[in-house]
């Protein structure tokens, strides 16, 4: 199980929710984003001038380009370089699963980003906010990226700011960051060497947005002749009744520079607003603390306690399902899944709250629980150990999820190989009226019965609702 920033540090969260700064996971990404745009309204010393460092960054990248008259001249060049930026160290806020750093832009991508870039300053277009829109074109860039570009760029006054905080709070465990700057005294991770970066929460959402056709509509959100425009000018792709690509919008917009020029002035009068911690309505933080109080509340007791061999494990691991199914169907912890509209969660959520009370069971049995292990098949859910031979692994799919049928064929399957792994389980959740999709899956499972194939073991698990007592007749 990670631990969060307050308890790592032996404050309590509210200290440093007092502080403003993200009580972030250490060890697992919290997939929250810097989103730029909030530069602008952020009111903390340190940050003053950040937004203006960053939109002077990439100035000097597009003043570059326009004097280029060839690529890989000097000019190019120089901002080739400017388009490169490393991983910031300690920052848990990504997609980075087994580390809380960030991704590197690297030369490839970086120049892949100064072609697009090229071609919309020859359409005379200059502004430097054309780099936060860039993931519209580019596969392979997305508000991630874009993350770690601008804590690049602002790398110092995340410092500065670490460096503070760490004072006021009086943490003693230091470590020294270099910059071209100056040096930082900031908070070491657990093995008292790696920097810890604090992050402000007004800083933060789930996504940037903007990277993606659908994702247009809360840029041009109040700008209707201008989704009007854009409409028409992709009105041939819809019609061909494709998906539109990231090419496809890119080719349309570029053709068109008066749609792009209004497409970045509705972006930058886009109002965007921080991530609302106190509501958490994707639950982005309330698994971790679902998952503790309901594993405190509902013990179990597994036996065996050390599992010798993969019977043994598996048992135990069944046995820890067993309770998350009870907790869910009986406990209450079905009414978590939900929003306040009565959606379904994302189905993240639902995966890590069942990581937040198992790995409490497993602690307490010796077990070493990974998420998201990646053998080379790709991620799968969990994966439970004890000692070298016995491994098993666990996928967790809502009904909800179209994909839950292919999971099960092919997925599962797969990572036993990659992972040698002799047992699996397949967790469903059913958060939909009807069971139409479970009996669909069991259906498949007997037929790969039947013809001799090793299939995952299916649980399923009622996470519906129900009217309270007395509405129900």
């Amino acid at each position: 199980m990670p631990i969060k920033l307050s308890e790592h540090l032996g404050v309590s969260s509210s200290v440093l929710k007092r502080k403003g700064v993200f009580d972030a996971f250490i060890g697992l990404d919290s997939r929250l984003f810097v989103d730029p745009l909030l530069l602008r309204r952020l009111r903390i010393p340190e940050f003053r001038g950040s937004r203006r460092k960053f939109e002077r960054h990439f100035s000097n990248i597009l003043r570059l380009l326009a004097a280029s008259s060839t690529p890989d001249d000097a000019a190019w060049r120089g901002a080739r370089r400017r388009m490169v930026f490393r991983e910031t160290r300690g920052v848990s806020l990504g997609y980075g699963v087994h580390s809380g750093n960030g991704n590197a832009i690297g030369p490839v991508l970086g120049n892949q980003l100064l072609q697009t870039a090229s071609e919309i300053v020859k359409l005379g277009i200059t502004d430097p906010v054309i780099f936060e829109l860039l993931g519209l074109f580019e596969e392979g860039f997305g508000p991630d990226r874009l993350s770690d570009m601008t804590i690049s760029i602002i790398r110092d006054d995340l410092l500065s700011y670490s460096e503070r905080v760490c004072q006021q709070l009086q943490i003693r465990t230091h470590t020294s960051v270099h910059t071209s700057n100056r040096d930082y005294r900031v908070a070491a991770g657990p093995d008292g060497r790696s920097p810890l970066v604090f992050v402000p929460e007004k800083l933060l959402l789930p996504l940037p947005v903007a990277f993606s056709w659908g994702d247009i509509d809360s840029v041009v959100a109040h700008n209707q002749l201008l989704r009007a425009r854009i409409n028409e000018l992709i009105g041939g792709i819809w019609r061909r009744g494709t998906r539109v690509s990231k090419s496809d919008l890119k080719a349309a917009l570029l053709n068109n520079p008066a749609s792009l020029n209004s497409l970045i002035e509705a972006y930058k009068g886009n109002d965007a607003v921080s991530y609302d911690f106190e509501q958490d309505n994707l639950g982005i933080i309330l698994w971790y603390e679902l998952g503790k109080k309901f594993a405190a509340r509902h013990p179990i007791q597994l036996s065996p306690s050390r599992p010798a061999n993969i019977n043994e494990l598996e048992a135990v691991v069944e046995a820890i399902i067993e309770q998350f199914k009870r907790n869910i169907e009986q406990n209450g912890l079905n009414e978590h899944l939900y929003n306040d509209d009565g959606k379904p969660r994302h189905e993240r959520f639902c995966q890590r709250l069942f990581y937040g009370v198992a790995d409490s069971y497993c602690k307490a049995n010796n077990l070493d629980l990974s998420r998201e292990p990646n053998a080379g098949s790709g991620p799968v859910d969990f994966k439970v150990s004890s000692g070298y031979e016995g491994r098993m692994l666990i996928e967790i799919k809502l009904t909800s999820n179209a994909q839950l049928l292919h999971g099960f064929k092919s997925q599962l399957p797969a990572y036993e190989d990659a992972e040698n792994t002799k047992r699996s389980a397949y967790l469903v959740i059913q958060v939909t009226r009807s069971d139409r999709t479970i009996r669909r899956l069991v259906a498949v499972r007997d037929r790969a019965i039947s013809d001799g194939k090793k299939v995952p073991k299916i649980f399923v698990i009622d996470g519906r609702t129900r009217p309270s007592a007395s509405r129900r007749r």
